[in-house]
């Protein structure tokens, strides 16, 4: 009877001690942890940023066709009409070549 209970008594003392040494053993976990969604973080403001601008460029890219038809067209700067059309499609496909 003796027995038993010191062996049921050791059987919980290792059960409520191996948590603790598992834990003790990386005590830098919550650092990592951290760390990590610090970094998926900064990589989703990031890819917000791009998408932002990759849209802001599309418009600007609009804008310098739409402006540069209506120069040449009405000629009355021909010439920077044809530059801002050039310019517009050029920005058109670095905008659609950005993944």
């Amino acid at each position: 009877m003796m027995r038993s209970t010191i062996y049921i008594a050791s059987l919980i003392i290792a059960l409520l001690i191996s948590p603790l040494m598992v834990s003790a053993q990386d005590p830098f976990s919550g650092f990592q942890n951290a760390i990590q969604d610090l970094t998926q973080d900064i990589i989703n403001i990031l890819n917000t940023l791009k998408e932002s601008a990759i849209s802001i460029g599309r418009v600007m890219a609009g804008t310098l066709i739409a402006l540069g038809v209506i120069l040449w067209a009405s000629d009355i700067f021909s010439y920077k009409g044809k530059r801002l059309i050039l310019a517009g499609i050029i920005l058109l496909i670095l905008m659609e070549l950005i993944p």
